[in-house]
């Protein structure tokens, strides 16, 4: 009768510390899909300024970053290459998770024209 007390309470302990376990894992991985989410918001968000600040001045280029978004930060690189094509380097920041946009135009006299808008891992 006690062995099995014994057994039925370490059985009971068990089941408690892998459910206790399972609920600290799951709330972490939240944790990192909200913040991975934002990161590619904030780096979104750096795409579209670097944007307006070609539309404001098409000879723009260089590094801007921006801090205290959301918990995070992002910073752009606009890059002017052959002719009206320019190239957009936006990352994104939040508790540790990185993500990045690379945009690229194709023209910016009269309107920029974006041809391609995508998430990278690198650029």
């Amino acid at each position: 009768m006690m062995y099995s007390v014994i057994i039925l309470g370490s059985m009971i302990s068990a089941m408690a510390i892998y459910i206790t376990w399972v609920g600290v894992f799951s709330l972490q991985n939240t944790v990192l899909q909200k913040n991975s989410k934002i990161a590619q918001d904030l780096a979104d968000t750096c795409a579209e300024s670097a944007l307006m600040v070609i539309w404001n001045n098409m000879n723009a280029s260089g590094t801007t970053t921006r801090s205290n978004l959301f918990g995070g930060s992002c910073f752009y690189q606009i890059n002017v290459l052959t002719g009206e094509n320019r190239e957009i380097f936006a990352t994104g920041v939040v508790g540790g998770v990185t993500r990045k946009t690379k945009v690229l135009i194709d023209q910016v006299n009269l309107k920029v024209n974006v041809f391609s808008w995508r998430e990278v891992a690198d650029f």
